[in-house]
This record gives structure tokens, sequence and C-alpha cells, in this order.
């Protein structure tokens, strides 16, 4: 999809179809669309006067005036209230514009940029967050359908004056790479199982720098480690939990030089486990389908370093992604297993299902020997437990270092995508103490996303460090939050700005 910028009337652009947009509680319309009312013969005002339209948040109207403007369509979209506006509303109001679009197998779509006038946004931040809004709604994962859906061919921004047009053409511009971004790691978890097995994962990562600019793929080097390798550096998680699989495991590497020779590397790490049956400690059969999006922590962190390249972030970064998949055989490992992990620690195995955290675990050790990070973060489907306690609204955040857990959640505030900080207070190490090893796997039933937050720590040490457990916003069940049901592409949005942002790492 183009997604662009046009200077012109709105009433004279030819599209099939314009968008305007009211917030709620507005009896008269202004600006562009009262504009449009007015030459359509007041039928907006009419709507609101019949109570049709409210311009509630979400709300639609959809109109086909026979005359005075050159389009055939007028959509309305509700902003809901205006003191409740943000620009991540923005992002999210592309929905049900693009959704609609779709049905009615539309091509070219104009709208008026929302946010930047009675919202109160500057027009770069308006521009950034509604492109990526349309990147994102345009998302759909086709590729083994027989006939595929309509597509919206270009979105247009319209803007009368020219005196706002340079800052609105680089907001569009960022927003519609970082949508590229997010989209391609969404295609990751998208993907069936069979396709994204550890090497498949490999594959992927490999051919990263290849849909990047020149300029900026030659910044990115990846490098995939196989078993060989991982059992040089006694990497007893990631063999592990590998172990029951046909396919070995893989440790996936990709720096991304932006900063100068001598900066210090900051560490994106995720769990990339490819397809979690649970192991031999089986889970249930429901549901279990989705378990290929188990690796959306790093297909997120492998996007990260894509959006990076691509908007030309000035840090020098690093993804490592440990690619295993999670099978029950006669190789697989057990409950009552003792492993011993490449920091030397050792761990108990209780349930083969909490397995991101000890391939996770071999990660941070890793990034830690050989970067020697100023930061690291680590995003993670890590546990059901963040699920009941936070839901799909909010990813969990917890961290050893008080200004990088600051940090994170600045940036969840500026890109909209929601971290809530939990606590990892000393107590909670009591819980995941073995008898007969340095620390087992499982906390038990009280605080399950906080033991595995804490257990992580174990690991990372006096480094820098931030866990995101993501499990409940890596995959929407239905429409919810500018998302069409499936993959996410959360940490992406998070991420970018935690790099982007002022800060001391």
């Amino acid at each position: 999809m183009k997604i662009e910028l046009v200077v012109g009337d709105i009433l004279r652009h030819k599209a099939d179809m314009i968008v305007v947009n009211l917030f709620e509680g507005v009896k008269t319309p202004g600006g562009a669309t009262g504009a449009v009312d007015a030459s359509i013969g007041g039928a907006i005002s009419a709507a609101i006067r019949d109570g049709d339209f409210q311009g509630k948040w979400g709300e639609t109207l959809l109109l086909r005036p026979e005359k005075g403007i050159a389009s055939r369509r007028v959509l309305v979209l509700g902003l809901g209230k205006k003191e409740k506006f943000t620009p991540d509303l923005v992002r999210q109001s592309a929905l049900p514009v693009v959704r609609l679009a779709k049905k009615l197998k539309l091509s070219a779509v104009a709208s008026v940029l929302h946010g930047a006038g009675a919202g109160g946004l500057d027009p770069e931040t308006a521009a950034r967050f509604a492109s990526l809004g349309v990147a994102l709604s345009g998302y759909e994962y086709d590729r083994y359908k027989s006939e595929k859906g309509s597509r919206l061919e270009r979105f247009q921004w319209i803007e009368r004056r020219q005196a706002p047009a340079v800052p609105i053409r680089k907001g569009i511009a960022y927003g519609a790479a970082l949508g590229g971004a997010i989209n391609w790691g969404r295609d990751l978890v998208a993907s069936p199982p069979a396709d994204m097995r550890p090497d498949g994962l490999a594959r992927a990562a490999k051919a990263l720098p290849a849909g990047l600019p020149p300029a900026a793929g030659r910044k990115i080097r990846v490098k995939v480690y196989g078993r060989k390798e991982i059992e040089g550096w006694k990497m007893g998680g990631i063999l592990a939990v590998g172990r029951g699989s046909e396919i070995p495991p893989r440790l996936i590497v990709a720096e991304y030089r932006g900063g100068r020779t001598g900066d210090p590397w900051t560490v994106l790490i995720g769990k990339g486990v490819t397809f979690d049956t649970g192991g031999i400690s089986l889970k249930k059969w429901e549901g279990m389908e989705k378990m290929k999006y188990d690796m959306a922590g790093g297909a997120g962190m492998l996007a990260a370093i894509r959006a990076a390249g691509a908007l030309g972030i000035p840090k020098n970064l690093v993804a490592v992604v440990p690619a295993v998949e999670n099978m029950p055989s006669g190789t697989a490992y057990r409950p009552g297993d003792v492993l011993r992990m490449m920091s030397g620690k050792t761990v108990e195995v209780l349930s083969t299902d909490a397995e991101g955290r000890l391939i996770l675990a071999d990660a941070i050790a890793f990034a830690r020997k050989r970067y020697r990070p100023a930061a690291m973060v680590d995003a993670a489907t890590l546990t059901g437990a963040c699920v009941v306690a936070l839901g799909s609204v909010t990813m969990g955040v917890m961290g050893n270092d008080a200004e990088l857990v600051s940090r994170m959640k600045d940036a969840s505030s500026a890109s909209g995508e929601k971290a809530w900080e939990l606590p990892l207070h000393e107590e909670y190490s009591e819980q995941i103490k073995s008898e007969v090893a340095d620390l087992k796997n499982v906390g038990g039933p009280e605080a399950g996303a906080i033991t595995a937050g804490y257990f992580l720590k174990e690991f990372a040490g006096a480094t820098p460090w931030v866990h995101l457990d993501i499990a409940g916003v890596a995959w929407m069940e239905k429409d919810k939050a500018g998302y069409a049901p499936g993959p996410t592409g959360v940490p992406v949005r998070l991420i970018v700005q935690f790099l982007s942002q002022a800060g001391r790492r």
C-alpha cells in the first residue's frame, strides 16, 4: 500500500472514499468536516441533529452524496472525547477505516489528518501515528488463501496548506517504515509452525538485511549458530529444550552497527520457541495451534533491528534469539532433570512447559560474555500468569535497574504500547530455590510472572536489564486496540521508542 501526502482541497480530491472526523459532543462541524458538510447539503449536521451520529470513539457514518464533492463516498469517523484523545488513538483510528475500505473493495482512500487540527497534536506526530496505523491495519497474512482478499492500494492524507507539508511527509515516512518492519515480524509469527521451525526462523533472519535499502542493510550482519557451537558454549538450557525435536536449535545473532565504532552495545533478546507443545509436560490440545506465536519475542526483536536500520537509529544494537522447538519424544528433556547452564548455574526442571526462561537464561549469559552490553532487554511470551494478572491490555515489565525500567515506562507512554511494572522483591527468590540445584524453573502457583522474571534476573547479574512479558498482548483473538485478530507485532513500537529517546544507555 502506498501511503502519501497530497496538498490540496479535499472537496476537489477524487478518491473512492474521503474520511473526515468529529469529536464526541460536537454539534456544528468545523474545519474540513464542516466544509464537506456544507458542500454536500448539511448531511453530517442532519445526522448529528437526528442522533444518527454522535462522534463516539470508533463510530462511523458512511454517506453517498450525489453532488458537492469529487469523491463518491464520505466516511465520518468518531474520535471520542477530545480530552481523552492521544497519539496512539490516531493509530487505532485507522482500523475501522481500512476494514471498511477492504469490505467495499476500494482501492484509494483519502483522509484528513486526525489529531492535527482540533486534536492539538503537532503535524509530524499525528502523521507518524496515522501512517503507522494505516500500515498496521492493512496487514493480512493470506499466503495460503486460494482467493486473496481485496487490497487497499493507496491511502492519502489531505492537507490544504503547504506550510506543514514537510513535517507531515517526515512523519508519514517514519510511520510507514516502522509499520513495514513490524509487519515483517508479524509474518514470522503468523507463519504455520511447519514453515517456521528453528531452521526456518534462521533463514528468515538471514534475509533480514535484504529487505532494507542498501545503505541500511550494510549496517546489519546476521550470524546463525548451530548445535555444535551451542554445545561448545555449554548452553544447557537451549540444548535441553531443543532435544525433543528432529530440528536442532539455532542461536540467531543480528548485529546492527548504527552507532560509532566503540560505542557500547544494547542487546535485544527474544524468546524463539517456534512451536511449544509443552514437551513432556504436554499442554491441552485446545488452542495449541496458536503456540506458533511462542516466538513472538524473537520475531519482535529481529523486527526491531529491521526498524532500526530503516529509521537510522544511531546506536549499536544486537538481537540474540535462541530458536528451539519444544516437542515431546524419546529424546526430550524431562521433569526432574538438572541442567547446567552456560553461566555455570544449575537448574532443576519441574516443568518442561516452563522452557522459555531456560533458553533466555543462556541467551542472556551469551550476550553478557560476548558483548558486555550497556543494557539488555528481553521480550518473551513467557507466562500465562502474566495474562491472568494483566490480561490482553498491557505487557509486564520487570528489571534490575530503576533508571532503565523508568525509561521503558516513559517509552511505553510515548509509543502507546502499554507496559506495567511488576516488582522483583528479593523475597520472591525463595520460590525458585531448589533442593538439588541452584535454581528450579517453576516458582509454584503464586506470582508466576514475577518468579519467572526473577529467574532471569539471576542470570542478568550486574548488567542493567529489563524483561518484558508479552504473553497477553502478542496475539489478539478479536479486534482490539487497533489490531485485527492475529499477531500484533508487540513490542517493536515500544523498543523503537526506547532506543530513540534520550538516555545514557
